[in-house]
């Protein structure tokens, strides 16, 4: 039986992009920077495999020139493909640019999921395929293997025409962020879909400690206030493309954690929103947050910095400063912490609220 190996290495191309796409976005440590790498590379693999797999469409297609349903699918999922490949190049060369209030790279991620459904329809519905001369050729395989080579090659060239070229592009985190407003108080404000600021008044404004600990707490503003307080310089990284650097003044969650005297039977660490947003996260990563109260601003010049309260928007009165997560994972508006005895993988890979 002969077998569409162009067809098998597309499918396998899109789900490596789908998974390293996924490790890109909820990952903010520079160490998972080769995601995005490989992210990369598998993007000027796939338009070149393109050009491997136009053959085969346009013989496809001249077998049987009748629209049907399939066809319309099939034509909806080409045009998808062609758009999420756009849409992340031209984010990567000449970012950040916005269309109707979404980043390009939103519209990539949120477009990238109804095409990976189509694809993987497409791979199950599409098997006459091998009926078409040259689907199964060992040229037409060799020329898509070809492709992963050239997309690496791309990839590295087109880095360096950027940085060439002046491009905004070079100048992205490693995430694929832009730099918006950092040390400055006035830096985008975003929530996590349905996720919305509530009213919060600060002196009634209570945080509690609880779950597998030997001495709940329940800490008011005033309370935090009167704790050791850190200052911890780290980006926020949001996942619609941009990042800003601020120093965040709060209080440790080592401790705090501390002083709860938690259980030994505490595995993972819950922070919950007043909107009943939740990330949890293990007891030794925990451990390295800060809850964070205010932001260090600069001033003019010949003037200290002046720390800030968090403002509404930013998650006042308190929110996690979580170096080395993306800002989705940055929660705010905090009303409880809790110490969970299972582990930290109980929960959805990305918020549903």
């Amino acid at each position: 039986m002969k077998v569409p190996w162009v067809n098998i290495l597309l499918l396998i191309l899109l789900v490596i992009q789908t998974i390293t796409g996924y490790l890109g976005l909820v990952n903010g440590r520079s160490s998972a920077a080769w995601t995005l790498w490989l992210h990369g590379i598998i993007a000027y693999t796939l338009a070149l495999a393109l050009f491997a797999k136009a053959a085969v469409i346009r013989d496809a297609w001249r077998r049987k020139k009748r629209w049907t349903a399939r066809r319309v699918a099939f034509a909806v999922t080409l045009v998808l493909l062609l758009l999420v490949m756009a849409l992340g190049l031209l984010w990567t060369y000449n970012g950040p640019i916005y269309l109707g209030g979404f980043s390009l790279v939103s519209l990539h991620i949120y477009l990238a999921v109804p095409l990976m459904a189509l694809m993987v329809w497409h791979a199950w519905h599409m098997r006459f395929i091998r009926r078409v001369a040259g689907a199964t050729g060992r040229r037409l395989f060799l020329g898509g293997l070809a492709s992963v080579f050239g997309g690496a090659l791309v990839w590295a060239l087109a880095g360096r025409v950027k940085a060439w070229a002046g491009l905004p592009g070079a100048s992205r985190r490693f995430t694929g962020s832009y730099e918006i407003g950092s040390f400055v108080a006035d830096f985008p404000v975003v929530s996590w879909i349905a996720d919305r600021p509530p009213l919060v008044d600060g002196p009634m404004w209570q945080l509690r400690v609880e779950g597998a600990v030997a001495q709940p707490l329940t800490l008011t503003l005033a309370d935090l206030a009167g704790w050791p307080q850190r200052v911890v310089t780290t980006a926020i990284d949001c996942t619609g493309g941009w990042y800003s650097v601020q120093r965040w003044q709060g209080v440790g969650m080592e401790e705090l954690l501390r002083a709860t005297g938690v259980r030994p039977e505490a595995a993972s660490v819950t922070f919950e929103s007043l909107t009943g947003y939740k990330r949890r996260f293990s007891l030794e990563e925990a451990a390295t947050f800060l809850l964070g109260l205010g932001i260090a601003v600069d001033e003019p010049e010949g003037y200290p910095a002046t720390v800030r309260p968090l403002t509404a928007g930013h998650g006042y009165p308190a929110r996690l400063v979580a170096p080395g997560r993306r800002g989705v994972e940055w929660v705010k508006w905090l009303a409880v912490i809790r110490l969970n005895e299972t582990g930290p993988h109980q929960q959805s890979p990305l918020p549903l609220q």
